[in-house]
């Protein structure tokens, strides 16, 4: 039995980019690379690879031993067809491969993969797409594309095979003993429960209700290591905390506006509060952990400032809106800090709390995106472009771009960073574009959180994972 903080809204692969998500549907589904715990990239469905002279498409070479769980045989046409799906449906992970144009089978052991424009990074983007049984999601497409039908159903070829599942609660796993990656030392059943509370966590772990609990505050865990046999864990975060603020908001599209939010926040506050103390204060808009991240310089609080340059630009007493996840613990502490420290500078302050799926909503259009949002961004794979091209890239707005931020030099230095040939050149582009980012005050970044959890004796080490940090359910092993 596992369970940690997690809030499953649907079992569809190509939603994996909620990470939430992603700890679920990560035990049904394969990827066709990966990375190791050095942040390497290795084979996975695909045993290899390889780029056109001008790196605008790839041919992948896949495994031949692969079979789904209705015991059909993985064929490139179940990659084309996965990749086409994202596509077509253009929500979720396909943000992660923007510059995919088309796939062609060559044969079923081949597939080559065209970008709309040159792209040496496009194979990192495909570690976070599953690919999924064509045969038997064409069978049940139905009118959306199967959205439905996937949302409880498994269409994978991943080390567990679905068994069981209740609403908000758990999610059941049977092992596939026909994995083509199978261990011995997997857990034969696994039941992943949902729980909002690390207290419930921390006393169902002590009682042995639970073997291993992921999202546990880090002063849960001090509690709970040394106890009933358990013992706690703490792995690197791939996320960055963000206020992210709207360029082109009525108040916030002001920069000095944007710099006085920034000012405002209680950084210390927001260490010591929402994450007990088990993370920094952030130095960038993306997480740490990878290479090209900006080291800048930590923000810190300063009133008298953030009023003088509210008075500069006519915005005292103006209307801000703030939204925020309050089911999670840290989002729902930052989001009282940042409304007490907004009032403090003299800003009115209206909440609106929204889930993951709300908020993408309210971004896709410019009348509804809150001034401020209180999110993680997360690198799915240890690559910053990745990240600052979802994020930040004017061609994004209204999709994952929530800043609705538009700064023509980031763009060309983003798309000068995907082409390189030379990965210093590519990495000098990513923290030139990340200054930018941050001289612009496009958002508040607050923290670098750490992954804290416990486990008992039954129980092998949790490995860390860089594709899936909280938990990767695929990893766990029993102990020898």
């Amino acid at each position: 039995m596992a369970a940690g903080q997690a809030s499953l809204e649907t079992l569809d692969p190509l939603q994996s980019s909620n990470a939430d998500n992603d700890i679920f549907i990560a035990a049904f589904y394969d990827r066709l690379v990966g990375f190791d715990s050095n942040s390497k990239m290795i084979p996975k469905l695909a045993s290899s690879w390889e780029f056109n002279s001008d790196a605008t498409a790839v041919t992948l070479t896949l495994r031949d031993d692969v079979v789904f769980h209705s015991g059909n045989k993985l064929t490139a046409e179940d990659v084309k067809y996965s990749l086409d799906r994202a596509k077509r449906i253009a929500s979720g992970s396909v943000a992660f491969i923007p510059s995919y144009a088309s796939s062609k089978v060559v044969d079923d052991t081949h597939v080559t993969i065209t970008f709309t424009r040159p792209s040496v990074s496009f194979l990192a983007g495909l570690s976070y797409l599953y690919i999924v049984d064509s045969k038997v999601v064409r069978s049940n497409e139905g009118a959306d594309d199967a959205q439905q039908w996937l949302a409880t159903h498994d269409a994978g070829s991943g080390p567990y095979v679905l068994s069981g599942y209740k609403a908000n609660q758990e999610v059941g796993l049977s092992r596939y003993d026909k994995y083509w990656a199978t261990d011995a030392r997997r857990p034969q059943n696994v039941v992943l429960r949902m729980m909002n509370e690390s207290s419930l966590l921390r006393d169902e772990l002590l009682t042995g209700n639970v073997d291993l609990g992921w999202g546990l505050a880090p002063l849960d865990v001090k509690q709970l290591s040394g106890k009933a046999g358990l013992e706690g864990y703490s792995m690197p975060s791939t996320r960055v905390t963000l206020a992210t603020m709207n360029t082109q908001g009525k108040v916030t599209r002001d920069p000095r506006v944007r710099e006085a939010i920034q000012l405002a926040y209680d950084y210390e506050g927001h260490i010591k509060t929402a994450l007990q103390g088990s993370g920094e204060i952030a130095r960038s808009v993306i997480p740490r952990g990878m290479d090209c991240v900006y080291d800048g310089p930590a923000p810190a609080r300063d009133d008298a400032k953030a009023k003088q340059l509210l008075g500069a630009a006519g915005a005292a007493g103006a209307t801000v809106s703030i939204a925020y996840d309050p089911a999670v613990p840290e989002f729902k502490l930052a989001g009282t800090l940042l409304e007490n420290s907004l009032r403090e500078i003299g800003l009115v302050v209206k909440v609106k709390t929204a889930t993951f799926p709300q908020y993408m909503q309210m971004i896709s259009a410019p009348a509804t995106t809150p001034d401020l949002a209180i999110s993680w961004d997360f690198a799915p794979f240890p690559d910053a472009g990745s990240v600052l091209d979802r994020s930040w890239n004017s061609k994004a707005i209204g999709q994952t771009n929530g800043a609705r931020y538009d700064n023509a030099k980031v763009d060309s230095l983003l798309a000068a960073a995907s082409t390189a040939k030379d990965q210093a050149a590519a990495c000098e582009a990513y923290v030139d574009a990340q200054k930018q980012i941050v001289a612009d005050h496009a958002a508040v970044y607050i923290a670098w959180p750490t992954v804290n959890g416990a486990r008992n004796g039954k129980l092998a080490p949790l490995p860390y994972t860089p594709t899936s940090p909280t938990f990767d359910v695929g990893r766990l092993l029993l102990a020898k």
